[in-house]
């Protein structure tokens, strides 16, 4: 009679926790559809501040440029924390950093000193390729334990030479790698005349004159206007904005806009869309933004009807459309925890599949000021995924948001029942699966 009662009170305890998680997602997903607006009253300048860090931080005036080909010896940071560990820095990426170990504290701290400049590959090995991150601003606690930088991604080196010191420091004899920039494909068979007419491809009419113009050109050369035209670095940057199209207007109306600029858009691409180590570690490689624009070109025509998935066991997480900026950086940017722990999050109104911590949300150190965090992790695997923002006060749109980490999510395969509201997933007992705070939490 004891195990019939048992069996009848566990049975109880999972409709309870079932109902309880369908409840909790049904509650979740009204708030992200009344959170689709366009509409926001948050100051995103706050999250690209990376103000949770504090506003003591002392700002360092300049900057340095390294010469292009220069073979000079960098300190390289090596971060303690696993989540931090294979971070891939590109150029014009902002890196936070919370550092309490004492050997990475002093080198800082004689970067600082000397021309704040350090070394960030997510690879120690010859001819691996890095970025050196520039200090801008930090802050060292009284008692030289702890401190908190913002860095600023530079420019690209390959190392020669690893060197390893005894307060188990690295530092590499590395070359800076020059940006190539390629003249246009025409210029040396131009014709003169026609200079009057000649136009930069910025839009679509532009781009349609253009085009027209070197039509008449390619007669001059031995391949047709198009083998050209996949050389022009001007079109490729229009053709990746027409994938980025429904992000675009998502910035222009919180009144920012993703860069036009070839080589900075190259670089922001390769920041802000979900790809895979390998293919990061490619695009960092190349030396000319032409070469990385055709590359995205080519992932984002493939990713174009793919959806965001759970890296672990492929649950259906968001579409692409769910993302959206609170970062004038982009949709995705790097945010530090109080642990040391980086993840790269990318922001989005809407996500499904994902169940919330048992907890009061917590303001605690969190990335975006005026909202409260809670730990989400996948509702089939309970793998980490992010977590949700809640706003604290009626003033502030969206209401709600989610921020999920690049490292717990990939590309999957839409499948036609996706746009339905799924609440038939086998939900266990969350307790059962502990994700440990110093690496999950924003606090």
């Amino acid at each position: 009679m004891d195990n019939i009662i048992e069996a009848v009170n566990d049975e109880d305890v999972v409709q309870d926790e079932t109902l309880h998680q369908q409840h909790q997602e049904q509650e979740y997903h009204d708030e992200d559809n009344d959170a689709q607006s366009t509409d926001t009253t948050f100051d995103m300048t706050l999250a690209t501040a990376h103000s949770y860090l504090g506003n003591d931080l002392e700002i360092l005036r300049g900057r340095t440029l390294l010469d292009n080909g220069i073979y000079i010896n960098l300190p390289l940071w090596l971060p303690e924390e696993e989540w931090s560990k294979k971070i891939i820095l590109f150029p014009g990426q902002t890196l936070p950093i919370m550092e309490r170990d004492v050997f990475s504290i002093e080198m800082l701290r004689k970067c600082i000193a000397k021309d704040r400049t350090f070394g960030v590959a997510s690879e120690l090995d010859i001819n691996c390729i890095g970025t050196t991150a520039e200090i801008y601003e930090y802050s060292e606690t009284p008692d030289a334990t702890e401190i908190r930088i913002k860095a600023k991604g530079r420019q690209r080196f390959k190392i020669l030479k690893l060197r390893y010191t005894s307060t188990r420091n690295v530092t590499a004899d590395v070359q800076i790698l020059p940006e190539i920039t390629l003249p246009s494909p025409y210029f040396e068979h131009r014709l003169v005349s026609l200079d009057r007419l000649r136009v930069i491809p910025t839009n679509e009419v532009t781009a349609k004159q253009y085009r027209n113009l070197t039509k008449k050109e390619s007669v001059l050369t031995p391949w047709p206007a198009w083998v050209h035209h996949q050389y022009n670095s001007r079109l490729l940057s229009l053709d990746i904005q027409k994938y980025l199209q429904f992000v675009q207007s998502k910035f222009i109306a919180r009144g920012s806009n993703i860069p036009t600029d070839p080589i900075d858009l190259s670089f922001w691409v390769a920041q802000n869309v979900i790809i895979t180590p390998r293919d990061m570690m490619t695009l960092l490689k190349q030396d000319c933004a032409i070469s990385r624009l055709q590359m995205q070109a080519k992932l984002l025509a493939k990713l174009t009807d793919k959806i965001f998935v759970c890296k672990r066991c492929r649950s259906q997480i968001a579409k692409q459309t769910d993302v959206f900026p609170m970062n004038q950086e982009g949709v995705q940017s790097a945010y530090v925890n109080p642990n040391g722990a980086i993840h790269e999050t990318v922001t989005l109104s809407h996500a499904q599949c994902l169940h919330l911590l048992r907890r009061p949300p917590s303001t605690d150190y969190s990335w975006f000021p005026g909202y409260a965090w809670t730990i989400a992790s996948c509702a089939t695997c309970y793998a980490h995924i992010g977590w949700r923002f809640t706003a604290t006060r009626s003033d502030l749109k969206p209401k709600s948001f989610w921020g999920l980490t690049r490292a717990s999510l990939t590309w999957g395969d839409r499948e036609k029942y996706y746009d339905e509201w799924d609440n038939s997933y086998d939900h266990s007992d969350p307790d059962s699966h502990h994700i440990p705070e110093s690496e999950t939490s924003s606090d």
